[in-house]
């Protein structure tokens, strides 16, 4: 596998398995004040593919996904998301990687 889309491979897994995590942390009930603070913070970083489940699958009045379908587009939007976001910070790695290599 050429080095390139190696880098790339590991960020779409990266993204999508801290967005399973932090959807999954955001609908897991539980109380007291350390589980509130991380479930808001996961809840706030899954907030995207929330909002992608409720512009295409969910609606005006949904809560939140009550099915495998619904969790799936949540995951996979919120993986998007960082994924896309973190792009030009992968590419800027890269890219430094290079040079260092070429220069003597």
């Amino acid at each position: 596998m050429h080095a390139r889309a190696g880098r790339w491979l590991v960020a779409a897994g990266v993204a999508l398995a801290v967005s399973a995590a932090a959807v999954a942390l955001a609908v897991m009930p539980g109380s007291g004040p350390v589980v509130s603070a991380v479930a808001q913070a996961a809840e706030t970083f899954a907030s995207p593919g929330e909002f992608l489940w409720w512009t295409t699958l969910g609606g005006v009045f949904a809560g939140r996904p009550n099915d495998a379908t619904g969790y799936a587009v949540w995951v996979l939007g919120t993986a998007l998301f960082w994924f896309v976001a973190c792009a030009p910070f992968v590419a800027l790695a890269g890219r430094r990687r290079r040079s260092r290599k070429e220069s003597p």
